[in-house]
């Protein structure tokens, strides 16, 4: 009996939820794409191409382990400064600089394997954004902004576990996301607007450890 009830307790305690908190960093890999520009009372001008470069993702996420197989993160980055550039024909010319903030929710399913825990995941979040122009392309008394919107992300990877006691885990991660953002250029009664697609490739390595 002893036996049976140190046997179920271990199957309980094993079973029990977890919390654990974690830092990650990366790289963000933006897609090209082109977008409709219109002009306030004129109607649409037509497109124009964009590229958006590379930048660093830097954030803090927070894991509620519900068992082995269930998991649900938060997280909060940082995805650094990317460089707007717009494409008229061969020639590229930067716009500007911009900036964003994803505050992220994902749920997991995980199939773990020894050390390896698995995942699938899918998501969305919020993405607070800054943009700073360049004077040399925009004229120095037109206001450009860039708006804040949703996103939504799928997401696969794994936590490796490095101690026997399964408190710290490496992570590695990859994630897809969709969002998108109006960008609006004012000058005077004259303003241009475009809606730019913002979707990117995302991979992490991250440090967890659980309570």
């Amino acid at each position: 009996m002893l036996v049976l009830l140190a046997v179920f307790a271990d199957v309980c305690a094993a079973a029990a939820p977890r919390f654990a908190i974690g830092a990650r960093v990366g790289q963000n890999f933006y897609r090209d794409g082109s977008m409709d520009v219109d002009w306030s009372g004129h109607g649409r001008l037509g497109k124009i191409d964009y590229s958006n470069k590379n930048s660093w993702i830097f954030g803090a996420m927070g894991t509620f382990q519900v068992n082995e197989y269930v998991s649900f993160e938060v997280a909060l980055d940082r995805i650094t400064s990317s460089q707007a550039d717009f494409q008229s024909g061969a020639t590229s010319l930067k716009s500007g600089d911009f900036t964003q903030t994803p505050l992220t929710f994902t749920a997991r399913v995980h199939y773990p394997v020894g050390i390896f825990s698995p995942y699938l995941g899918a998501g969305f979040g919020y993405y607070w954004r800054s943009y700073d122009k360049d004077n040399a392309f925009w004229n120095t008394s037109t206001a450009v902004s860039m708006d804040n919107s949703w996103g939504y992300h799928v997401d696969g990877g794994t936590d490796i576990f490095l101690t026997d006691k399964k408190d710290f885990a490496l992570n590695v991660d990859l994630k897809y996301v969709w969002t998108k953002a109006d960008i609006k250029a004012t000058s005077g009664s004259t303003s241009l607007t475009g809606t730019m697609d913002l979707n990117s490739f995302v991979t992490t390595v991250g440090l967890k450890y659980f309570f």
